[in-house]
């Protein structure tokens, strides 16, 4: 398929931000490149393999267990890469390079949608035209207004990251609440697009069962296409780099294999299994989890990041 390259290749002079300024964000070239394969290599946790685009480094909202507090070493204010030439001439190598459906998430480094909505309404077209591959905008955005009227041919996938409105409140409060998340998750729904939920980190605050219960009860009448479930999970650099709210580490009191802190394994099958009575009937996997975790709840190895 063609791929329209911008004659400028620049994304920068294009670039209309959301909710930051310019002098908090950072402009430069990507050297290395925009697409690769991600593949968990530490042991101890089962995570498949998914695609990747490195567009941009960082987010706005700062979430206090954020793991990009420890991958950047505390500098987690966006960096926007601006040579969009080059990565839609990866793209385009991409969308040729397999027969078998894939899936490019947007939303590892960076937020798809919270620093701005360009990118999206460059790409969403362009596998629009397209039968095979799937994009997937990860969010904790609620600015989806630029991106409903776009020709998407459902090969866009929009997954809104949630939590509980008392744990937002404590360790997102940079973010849009997730009621506004998911009246923006029905906007995409309404407007065609698969939505896919992703209730993550799941933390065992006091009064848990109350506060989750009211999210699932939200998220099943949404009747996303999948839900993907995931519980607090730190690297010890996170913990040294950690700019919010450190109470949240409390939780993390048990060490894994793949050198995270997490809740014990006995509170963490204890929220899955919760969670997983009050969505019954959707479509559920888990996140970077243990495989005894995996073994005792018998969830299919399919998450969102995964076709």
């Amino acid at each position: 398929m063609d791929v329209p390259v911008p004659q400028g290749g620049g994304l920068a002079s294009q670039l209309t931000l959301q909710g930051i300024s310019r002098q908090t964000a950072c402009f430069r070239r990507r050297k290395s490149p925009f697409i690769r394969l991600f593949r968990e290599k530490r042991p101890g946790v089962l995570c498949p393999s998914f695609w990747l685009l490195a567009w941009a480094n960082g987010c706005p909202y700062h979430c206090a267990y954020c793991f990009l507090q420890g991958t950047f070493k505390g500098k987690t204010d966006p960096v926007i890469y601006t040579n969009l030439r080059k990565l839609l001439w990866e793209l385009k190598r991409w969308l040729k390079a397999s027969l078998k459906p894939r899936m490019l998430n947007t939303g590892e480094l960076s937020d798809s949608l919270a620093i701005t909505d360009e990118l999206a309404k460059t790409l969403i077209p362009i596998f629009g035209r397209q039968s095979l591959h799937k994009l997937l905008l990860l969010t904790k955005s609620n600015m989806v207004e630029g991106i409903l009227d776009l020709p998407h041919n459902g090969q866009t996938v929009v997954s809104f990251s949630l939590n509980a409105e008392e744990v937002a409140k404590l360790y997102e409060p940079d973010a849009p609440p997730p009621r506004e998340r998911l009246r923006a998750a029905w906007k995409c729904l309404e407007a065609g697009y698969p939505v896919r939920i992703r209730i993550d980190p799941l933390i065992p605050v006091e009064g848990w069962e109350d506060v989750y219960a009211e999210l699932a009860e939200q998220v099943a009448q949404l009747n996303p296409e999948r839900v993907t479930l995931g519980s607090l999970r730190v690297f010890p650099a996170v913990k040294a780099f950690s700019r919010r709210n450190p109470s949240v580490f409390k939780y993390a009191t048990e060490r894994t294999l793949d050198g995270r802190y997490r809740p014990p394994e006995k509170i963490r099958i204890k929220m899955y299994r919760f969670m997983v009575s009050r969505l019954k009937g959707l479509e559920i996997g888990l996140c970077k989890e243990t495989p005894t975790v995996h073994a005792v709840l018998r969830l299919p190895l399919k998450c969102n990041c995964t076709p």
